[in-house]
């Protein structure tokens, strides 16, 4: 039914099938036409190209992602090439004299969990981290001790995903919204959206105003690299790490000594940036609000392939691992076994990817992923591979 919207990428993969839609989305047909006509306008309108964009291009990626995220103030939203530099633009904003002190999971992104373990060493953070696992076995109990640690001790910011990237498992928005009602004023809250934008139907409105929010094009927005975003909530922020985008509107008549910043969320802005990010995001989303193609459509037709290799799970042989997302409706776009040791998912995804079968790993855990490029024989094949593929030593 969708796999027709992508036929260019799915010709270079030959007879591969791609289940790793969590890492890198096969990109849409109409984003090969969008990128082109970044070059053309280039070309076009050579240095008055800036111009253009920020008065076209970005305006339009900003409202659809408020209307993907259900807010009202879209000129909130910054952008950068990935989560990683809002995330050090962010960090930026606290006074460094004393160490910032973090509440977070010991579960997030490679780039939040870098970064601010170096900083540690470097004595300018202060990290308490908890074990998002524990949501597994028992969620409520989860949600009420963070709330007490939030509520009992003293945290500059509170860093924490909405979907973590390796289980899969996902915070629900009342779950977030607790969390964030029992945040004292003084907290800076910041929420990685990275794994759930684009995929699961997300609703920000009544955490608008109170939270950051990081996510990107790159995966299940199905735009590929280079625009990534951060909604920021309405106050006047000063970031140390800042860069010319930041002063776009008054940096031809401005002499003020104080260095100035945009009154919205542009203030995040970097500088200099490849933005054919930004023409894929919007030409993807407009084809697919041409198509009546949703988040919640999308989010049905991966549950339904999920479903369906789950149902046949057992003749296979990942059947002899623990599945971490089992619950339905609280797991993201991927779904994660534990195979127990680094060793042995490597072991298997090389024999899966051998018979043409791509998927990833993080440590221990092999993750599949389903996407609007895929259909039910496609699962089927599948899970044909993982019955043959030779099990792996527990």
């Amino acid at each position: 039914m969708f796999k027709k919207h992508y036929s260019r990428f799915l010709s270079q993969l030959g007879n591969k099938l791609h289940f790793a839609a969590h890492s890198h989305h096969a990109w849409p047909d109409v984003s090969r036409e969008a990128h082109l006509q970044y070059w053309d306008d280039s070309a076009r309108l050579i240095d008055d190209k800036w111009e253009y964009i920020f008065s076209e291009v970005i305006p339009t990626a900003q409202k659809k992602i408020a209307e993907l995220l259900q807010l009202k103030n879209e000129k909130q939203i910054a952008f950068a090439p990935n989560t990683h530099e809002l995330l050090f633009r962010l960090l930026s904003t606290f006074e460094l004299n004393t160490p910032i002190k973090i509440l977070t999971t010991k579960n997030e992104f490679h780039s939040f969990r870098r970064q601010t373990q170096r900083m540690e060493e470097a004595g300018l953070v202060e990290i308490t981290s908890v074990q998002a696992d524990e949501l597994i076995h028992d969620r409520k109990k989860w949600i009420e001790d963070l709330k007490h640690k939030l509520q009992s001790e003293h945290f500059d910011l509170f860093f924490i995903s909405q979907v973590f990237f390796d289980s899969g498992l996902v915070l629900s928005e009342s779950e977030i919204l607790e969390l964030v009602q029992a945040a004292p004023a003084h907290t800076t809250i910041c929420i990685d959206g990275y794994h759930a934008f684009a995929a699961i139907p997300v609703n920000l409105s009544k955490l608008e105003g109170r939270i950051f929010y990081l996510s990107g094009g790159y995966k299940y927005a199905q735009a590929g690299e280079g625009m990534c975003f951060m909604v920021v909530p309405q106050c006047e922020w000063r970031p140390v790490n800042t860069g010319w985008f930041a002063e776009m509107d008054s940096l031809s008549h401005s002499k003020s000594s104080k260095v100035n910043y945009a009154p919205d969320g542009a203030a995040f802005f970097g500088s200099t940036q490849d933005v054919s990010g930004f023409y894929r995001f919007n030409a993807v989303w407009k084809f697919f609000e041409k198509e009546g193609i949703s988040i919640p459509q999308i989010h049905s037709h991966v549950e339904k392939l999920q479903d369906l290799f789950l149902a046949h799970l057992s003749t296979t042989t990942l059947a002899a691992y623990p599945l971490l997302n089992t619950e339905k409706g609280k797991r993201g776009h991927f779904l994660a076994f534990d195979l127990g040791t680094p060793e042995n998912c490597a072991h298997y995804a090389k024999l899966l990817k051998e018979k043409g079968i791509i998927t990833d790993y993080r440590g221990q855990r092999l993750r599949i992923g389903f996407g609007l490029y895929q259909n039910e024989s496609d699962v089927m094949k599948l899970i044909a591979e993982c019955n043959v593929v030779t099990a792996v030593n527990h």
